[in-house]
């Protein structure tokens, strides 16, 4: 049963059960319409114009919803003739309770204020509780004026058109109200302008209530390849368009404020226009309507929208302590200032995280500047996506190729189809660079007669020394083998890295200054007591067999021993972490096994799953190692099922960090994979910076990000979903396409928009993928306040 909450409100002897009637449009044309009104709980119903002689518009309308300016239009209206009015009246008072009927009337013949008092009389008659004059429907001869050019092309003067002429319309109003006991309602045009003071005569003429509608008249949407051709159904020329729907509430909410304003707030007044729910409501009430009207909204989502609009006005009234609608009806009127009055603070918009950052910068161990380089492709500035990329060190164009992409993984437009293919882009403007001549352009400090050692030329060592000697030193790398480059050499062998890629990186970083010493075994503590300021040991990985207990299990190999085979037969298995097990199974492809069969030791996502399957390896997730007998991996598998898999090899893709010991000025470094060395390779150099150097420390640690909502990116965004085939990025416009797909997630340098707008200039680049506000600058206007897709921003005011 649908609680019956009252809010009383009493307008010319008539008492409404609560302030919420459906306006006149086409959802109160008929009985059966009527009805539903009543049974959904609104307290009055105006029905359908109703237009004696017969109606010279009356058409079916045809309607358009418009995003873009959150409207509801239409080009024609189907109205009720005299006397399709009165027994619309007479039928619907035989059915209904409580329901209270307003006979919505314009006269447009010869006789004058006589043609509108025989209307009124006669709907009276037939029962109607309340005469609403229209005086307001833009779309009659307004419409009819505007469109052909001049208020001579119409003969008779209705709607708006009569609505804007006070004397007149307090004529008719003075004779209707002689004749009739019932309320006499006028409902008035803004078009043109001097609502109010149309009100003021009105009520001053007797009406009982007055209020204005918020319709206005417009043209829709342009077909910019077809002009002259509708955007509606089913209609061929273009038109003009009678526009309602909630783009109308702050118009609406202006003509209630005048009226009032005028008129003072002892009369009572309908108001319209853009009502959608009970906040709006209230809005409405608080700039002076008694009575609210709906229209719109009844026909874009149906009847039952007054049930929550009277609950949440109730529950608002009772929260401030309002017994009645007049308790707070026009409370803003006397609030309103002008302009000169204004109390206006002296501030300044300030960002509230500077490191709020889209999830893929996040989830990069290295914190690279994901958006901002993605960006930066997307507008077509390839050079300052290069420079960005390459500001995060020398392994950038390794990773390129080898690198597992964590920031693919946590791209939110991945959450509903493919993520951006970042790794893509990333190769695609290196190689760019590479072709075109670019050089990083990263800022070289001055010696600071320091000498730093690295013992280990893999990519967490060759990161180390690189900013070691970007940060002053003189650094020396001690490497075992008799070549250079680590784990990146079993990468170029598993035919995963290019062998001139390696060969590139190299030569960089023995043409930077460092000094390059092979088939040394170094000792930390020997090359202290030399005279090395600092110490960083990054010595690489050693591969483990944590399978060996297990029956034939000496017969698993580690994945780092993989690349050094001529080549493999039959299927490979590869047991371990998703990533690595992953990385290991594509390396088996590689040398030539027939086939490769993943068994995760966590589960493998079902997006990184299916991008595998889509690679020819197979992904058994749930399933763990049992034996290893007779060519074949038994496995245990859900509800204790075990499985035969034979293979011709199996990898063990599970691996530890060596590690020297570490003491006063001898700092470690590794990762599992080329990104997250990198970043332990950085932090290293930052660590040894830091001791040797104290408050004059030229490296700073990676302030860590903090990832925006990727639900709130998604809501913003619509939730996109496309297709998830792979891009070929091999041209400009295809990554600029590409990097188009970006959400553009976080702050920083990749958004950029409030230094987009920003007319003051306020907004500042400070550094890769940071931004600050000028402060000295700012006038505090708050439009990066509000256009701050993040809400990012806040407004403080100077103290």
């Amino acid at each position: 049963m649908v609680e019956d909450i009252r809010i009383p409100v009493k307008v010319g002897g008539v008492t409404f059960k609560n302030p919420f009637y459906v306006a006149s449009g086409p959802t109160t044309k008929n009985v059966r319409q009527l009805q539903r009104i009543e049974e959904t709980g609104w307290a009055a119903a105006s029905i359908k114009l109703s237009i004696d002689p017969a109606p010279y518009i009356n058409r079916k309308p045809r309607y358009g919803l418009f995003d873009e300016t959150n409207a509801l239009a239409f080009t024609a209206e189907k109205r009720l003739t005299f006397q399709e009015g009165l027994t619309l009246i007479e039928d619907a008072k035989k059915v209904l309770s409580d329901l209270i009927l307003m006979a919505n009337i314009t006269y447009a013949g010869d006789r004058g204020a006589a043609g509108w008092v025989n209307m009124a009389k006669q709907f009276e008659a037939v029962g109607a509780d309340i005469i609403e004059l229209n005086m307001c429907c833009p779309n009659m001869s307004y419409n009819v004026s505007l469109s052909s050019g001049g208020a001579a092309s119409t003969s008779q003067q209705t709607g708006a058109s009569l609505g804007r002429q006070a004397g007149v319309v307090a004529e008719i109003v003075r004779a209707i109200k002689k004749e009739i006991h019932i309320p006499l309602f006028v409902k008035l045009t803004p078009e043109g302008g001097e609502v109010a003071q149309v009100a003021a005569a009105l009520y001053a003429a007797g009406a009982d209530a007055v209020g204005s509608t918020g319709n206005r008249l417009g043209l829709p949407p342009i077909d910019l390849n077809d002009p002259g051709r509708a955007v509606y159904h089913l209609q061929d020329e273009i038109s003009m368009s009678c526009y309602c729907g909630s783009w109308l509430k702050p118009l609406a909410q202006r003509d209630a404020y005048e009226i009032r304003k005028v008129c003072g707030m002892e009369p009572k007044m309908m108001a319209a226009g853009g009502i959608t729910d009970w906040r709006s409501a209230v809005e409405m009430v608080l700039c002076g309507g008694n009575l609210l009207g709906v229209c719109a909204e009844t026909l874009i989502s149906g009847y039952d929208i007054v049930r929550p609009m009277i609950r949440g006005l109730k529950d608002y009234m009772d929260t401030h302590g309002y017994r009645s609608i007049d308790d707070f009806c026009g409370k803003v009127v006397s609030a309103v200032r002008t302009a000169p009055e204004l109390t206006l603070h002296d501030g300044y918009a300030h960002i509230r995280e500077p490191n709020l950052a889209g999830p893929c910068k996040a989830a990069c161990p290295h914190h690279v500047p994901v958006q901002a380089y993605v960006q930066s492709i997307a507008r077509g500035d390839f050079h300052h996506a290069y420079e960005l990329i390459t500001g995060k060190g020398v392994l950038q164009g390794a990773c390129a190729y080898i690198c597992p992409h964590p920031c693919e993984d946590a791209c939110v437009r991945g959450r509903t189809g493919r993520p951006v293919a970042i790794k893509a882009l990333k190769r695609f403007v290196l190689e760019l660079g590479r072709a075109e001549g670019w050089q990083p352009t990263a800022a070289q400090a001055v010696q600071n007669g320091r000498r730093a050692a690295v013992i280990g030329s893999g990519p967490a060592g060759l990161a180390c020394a690189d900013e070691l000697r970007k940060a002053g030193y003189a650094v020396t790398i001690f490497e075992q083998a008799a070549a250079l480059g680590g784990g990146l050499n079993d990468a170029v062998a598993a035919g995963q890295l290019p062998a001139e890629n390696l060969k590139a990186l190299l030569e960089t970083i023995a043409g930077s200054g460092v000094e390059l010493r092979c088939g040394v075994q170094a000792d930390p503590q020997r090359l202290l007591e030399d005279g090395f300021a600092g110490v960083c040991t990054a010595v690489g990985r050693t591969g483990v067999n944590p399978w060996a207990a297990l029956p034939g299990g000496e017969g698993v190999r580690s994945v780092l021993d993989m690349a050094r085979e001529q080549s493999l037969c039959g299927t490979a298995a590869v047991i371990g972490p998703p990533q690595a097990a992953a990385d290991g199974a594509r390396c088996a492809l590689h040398m030539g096994a027939a086939a490769a069969v993943v068994i995760p030791t966590g589960t493998m996502p079902e997006k990184k799953a299916a991008l595998l399957r889509g690679e020819g390896i197979t992904v058994l997730n749930g399933y763990k190692p049992a034996a290893l007998e007779d060519g074949a991996l038994i496995l245990s598998g859900p509800a204790g099922s075990r499985v035969s898999l034979p293979c011709g090899s199996v990898w063990s893709a599970q691996s530890e960090e060596v590690r020297l010991a570490a003491g006063d000025g001898v700092f470690t470094a590794g990762g599992a994979n080329i990104i997250a060395a990198a970043a332990s390779g950085y932090n290293a150099a930052v660590r040894l910076d830091q001791w040797v150097m104290g408050e004059k420390a030229v490296l700073k640690p990676s302030p860590r990000p903090v990832p925006v909502a990727a639900e709130q990116v998604l809501k913003r965004a619509g939730y996109v979903g496309d297709s998830p085939d792979a891009p070929v990025i091999a041209s400009k416009e295809q990554a600029i396409a590409e990097a188009g797909r970006c959400l553009n997630c976080g702050c920083g340098e990749g958004c950029q928009l409030c230094k987009t707008i920003c007319t003051d200039f306020a907004p500042l680049v400070t550094g890769p993928d940071q931004l600050a506000i000028d402060r000295t600058q700012c006038v505090a206007c708050g439009m990066c306040y509000n256009r701050c897709p993040n809400k990012n921003i806040e407004m403080l005011p100077i103290k």
